[in-house]
């Protein structure tokens, strides 16, 4: 952990000790979460800049201001992807954060990688379910304990432990992903007799985060993330209120808090989304950061290939994918699970940077040949009910064109049931051709 917010156990008494002056304060919170990447400004999404221009413009007229995010501030745009994930932390830093949440996504490039992101920041990442086997936290610590104009703050972190199926094994092998329950609760025991607040930065999804809002008392707000989830107004289970902002920076949260640090005690509550196109003029010095960054693999995906003459949503985009896997490798039909279509592809011109936007993993086209009877297991993956399910006969062998997320997904629980093979060309790549040569379908 930085040596800027570890807390030396003296240091900790003072900042625990009550507050003789204990009184009413206010305490405004800026929140975000699944940006995954996009720190550039949109007609759709904010940009780091504007984020920023919010964040300077509250701390210019409030007296307590804290940022946070959620989580999954990486993968899902070309400079994310190329750079993997470095630049989004080092712009995130410039916003002003003052902590945030390890979602599934920080993860894509090994666990490894989170320590450079961690120093990267600046502020502290926080988590507290998720360690190595020997029992060393990947975050920077488990949660935060700091004092915003006169109120003691206790921040905890959690992320969903369905991770391990939702990231890629390589480079992430022996970890421990424990409940978010049992450690959450464990640690607001812990915390909450000698604070004003408890926040909770929570990867978990929405309808998790309203269960857990209902199962654990002393949580005053639940700032979510994960299930890429607009909540608006916030949801008030008990004494807890749950928010959440969209994703990709399409809204920001804006939280009015009052405290009573006498009676440890959340007096009021106001909280609303900001839409990306409300936000102030964007922050010129983070404006500057964004542009050379995004300059830096302009040349590589700003390149027009193709005019679409409608809207293609995610729904509709999934079969044209796996149409197109297949006719490149002559598998028997195509699959791409939902969760690795990551936009739509919108009217007008189309370039490679919507493309990399679409599929910002880098996962490779792979076929799997298996059973019709193990070939299911993969056309079930993430719930899906796929409509090749029906068509498939148990004893017939069938070869299926998909992505290498998924391959290694459904071979890792038995690998003796699929032969996989890797085209050694990227998913992304393998678009980027057809979808110049041929286009879209327009039906």
């Amino acid at each position: 952990m930085p040596s800027q917010f570890r807390i030396t156990s003296l240091a900790l008494w003072i900042l625990l000790a009550p507050l003789a002056w204990g009184e009413s304060r206010t305490l405004t919170i800026i929140h975000t979460n699944d940006l995954h990447g996009h720190i550039q400004q949109t007609e759709e999404f904010a940009g780091a800049a504007r984020i920023a221009a919010l964040v300077d413009q509250a701390r210019a007229t409030q007296p307590g201001v804290l940022v946070l995010d959620a989580g999954d501030s990486i993968s899902g745009t070309p400079v994310s992807t190329l750079f993997k994930g470095v630049p989004i932390f080092a712009i995130l830093n410039r916003v002003g954060y003052n902590a945030g949440a390890l979602g599934n996504h920080e993860f894509d490039h090994g666990f490894r990688q989170i320590a450079l992101f961690r120093d990267t920041a600046g502020y502290p990442l926080i988590n507290a379910n998720v360690t190595t086997r020997d029992g060393t936290l990947l975050a920077d610590d488990t949660s935060l304990v700091m004092q915003v104009n006169g109120i003691r703050i206790a921040i905890i972190g959690i992320l969903t432990d369905q991770t391990p199926q939702l990231i890629t094994p390589i480079g992430n092998a022996g970890l421990e992903f424990q409940s978010p329950e049992t450690q959450l609760r464990a640690r607001v025991d812990s915390l909450d007799p000698f604070v004003d607040l408890v926040l909770v930065l929570s990867h978990v999804g929405h309808e998790e985060e309203k269960r857990l809002a209902a199962a654990i008392n002393n949580i005053d707000v639940i700032i979510g993330g994960h299930s890429h989830t607009r909540v608006s107004p916030a949801v008030k289970i008990n004494d807890t209120y749950v928010v959440q902002a969209g994703f990709y920076g399409s809204h920001v949260g804006y939280l009015e808090l009052t405290v009573d640090t006498q009676q440890q005690k959340l007096l009021n509550f106001a909280g609303q989304l900001i839409a990306a196109k409300d936000l102030p003029p964007p922050d010129p010095f983070v404006a500057g950061l964004v542009a050379s960054w995004e300059q830096a693999v302009a040349d590589i995906v700003d390149v027009e290939i193709y005019r679409s003459e409608r809207d293609y949503s995610r729904e509709e985009l999934q079969p044209i994918i796996e149409a197109i896997l297949a006719s490149y490798t002559g598998a028997d039909f195509g699959f791409y699970n939902k969760g690795g279509i990551r936009d739509r592809i919108r009217s007008g011109l189309l370039s490679i940077r919507h493309l990399w936007n679409l599929e910002p993993f880098g996962n490779s086209l792979v076929t799997v040949t298996a059973l019709g009877a193990d070939i299911r297991s993969l056309l079930s993956m993430e719930g899906e009910q796929h409509w090749r399910l029906s068509t498939l006969n148990d004893d017939q062998i069938y070869t299926v064109a998909t992505n290498s997320f998924v391959a290694a997904q459904v071979s890792k629980a038995s690998p003796e049931l699929f032969k996989i093979e890797d085209s050694g060309q990227l998913v992304r790549d393998v678009l980027v051709e057809h979808i110049s040569s041929h286009g879209l379908p327009v039906d």
